[in-house]
């Protein structure tokens, strides 16, 4: 019976990849629209994603008089369904991001790219999708007193995405935020 002795040696590649990982190199991004949670854009986004539930004001039920000439109640409840655009965008592109990690992880360990290059690509690449998607094949049930659809009607909503990069380092500035 013959013996057979096995030896691997680590390519580059994997040398760097097991280097960055034992550096606790972890990096995560945060896509969607920032800024306080009273801003107008953080609760248009917010009410889309997740749905909504508004206590009708006494200025609120003008507004709606004068505006669409519909009589509200004062303390009435008006429900806003959820409109996914956040998880629908990141749904549809999962394995297009995955291949952009993918290609990049590979460029950094050949050292074509520094991982600050590498996250800003993404960052900036997870915002651009995110707002090309923003409003296409949307499930929007019918509301009875609006036209048009007020994710994409005016831009102010696609203009507010933007991308931060999450590492030990700390949070960054928004990546892809404004007229892309």
């Amino acid at each position: 019976m013959a013996k057979l002795k096995v030896t691997s040696t680590p390519t580059k590649l994997g040398k760097e990849l097991l280097s960055q990982a034992k550096q606790g190199n972890k990096v995560s991004f945060r896509v969607g629209v920032f800024g306080s949670d009273d801003s107008t854009q953080v609760k248009k986004a917010a009410s889309h994603e997740f749905g909504a539930e508004i206590k009708v004001t006494k200025k609120m039920r003008g507004y709606f008089m004068a505006k669409f000439g519909v009589p509200l109640k004062v303390g009435s409840i008006i429900k806003i369904p959820a409109r996914k655009w956040l998880t629908l965008a990141f749904e549809r592109n999962r394995d297009y991001f995955n291949q952009l990690i993918k290609v990049n992880m590979k460029k950094v360990a050949e050292g074509r790219m520094t991982v600050e290059e590498s996250n800003n690509i993404i960052a900036i690449t997870l915002a651009e999708v995110t707002k090309e998607e923003l409003g296409q094949d949307m499930n929007n049930p019918p509301i009875k007193y609006r036209k048009g659809t007020p994710l994409v009607d005016t831009g102010d909503m696609r203009r507010s995405i933007g991308t931060k990069i999450v590492s030990r380092k700390g949070v960054s500035k928004t990546h892809g935020y404004g007229d892309d």
